[in-house]
């Protein structure tokens, strides 16, 4: 049944699919408040064993609702930090969940998408795919853990180089960084996620979860404060008026 919700649940036996609407889904206050409560309810259930999260279409997320983000500079303290923090709860209910996150990445994940991306488990992403850092063109630095995911991942030496000096990297630097698990065809994405997500879904409930657990053990303290220290950060940054006048030029720009 479809509805107007940002976004989507779909099932197929232990799989639980989250799928972000839009042809180019981006992170408002309602997209992000809807995917950590769908987050939250699937780590309750019981039958789920494995969530994918992917974008309706060809798209994963191109990050922040750059209009909502502009109406937001005049109070960002009241008004971006709700935005920020629906984000930083869906990042926090990834981790947290017992349930494998695989994020199935087509087009771009851009901004807080590829934060979001980063904050799952596992990245099954197309060829084709793009990873787009996107906070220094804004004049702002990072939210949704990415100066934590991606630093713990690829060291910080890269992590700084990535996100101040390339700004953003195709899939098979991602595949040769070891920061997607599988990169695939971009027509066979979606075939090549569900099988990867079933196989998956054969192994018990428990074993997923220990696993989960071991591999990120000590991460949610010290991921947590990460996250209250990039919002600290953004929003410094969003009471700058160099961050107002980046934001309107780039709305400019797509007009």
């Amino acid at each position: 049944m479809t509805t107007n919700t940002p976004v989507q649940i779909s099932r197929d036996g232990g799989v639980a699919t989250l799928s972000l609407q839009g042809r180019m889904p981006v992170i408002s206050l309602a997209l992000g408040r809807a995917l950590a409560d769908s987050l939250e309810a699937l780590a309750r259930d019981a039958d789920t064993r494995v969530v994918v999260l992917r974008g309706e279409q060809q798209q994963f997320c191109a990050g922040g609702d750059i209009a909502a983000i502009r109406d937001a500079i005049a109070d960002p303290d009241h008004l971006l930090a709700p935005i920020i923090d629906q984000l930083h709860r869906s990042v926090r209910a990834i981790q947290a969940m017992p349930q494998p996150v695989i994020a199935s990445i087509a087009g771009a994940a851009a901004g807080g998408g590829l934060s979001l991306a980063l904050g799952c488990d596992l990245i099954v992403c197309a060829a084709d795919a793009r990873f787009v850092v996107g906070y220094p063109a804004l004049g702002t630095s990072s939210d949704g853990g990415l100066s934590y995911t991606l630093t713990r991942r690829v060291g910080s030496m890269r992590a700084l180089d990535v996100m101040l000096g390339r700004g953003a990297f195709d899939a098979a630097q991602a595949e040769t960084w070891g920061l997607v698990a599988r990169v695939v065809a971009p027509e066979t994405l979606a075939a090549e996620t569900a099988t990867y997500a079933a196989q998956l879904a054969r192994h018990s409930p428990h074993v997923l979860r220990e696993f989960k657990h071991l591999v990120g053990r000590g991460d949610a303290e010290s991921l947590s404060a990460q996250l209250d220290a990039e919002k600290a950060a953004f929003l410094r940054c969003a009471r700058t008026p160099e961050f107002a006048a980046r934001v309107q030029a780039f709305l400019d720009r797509r007009k």
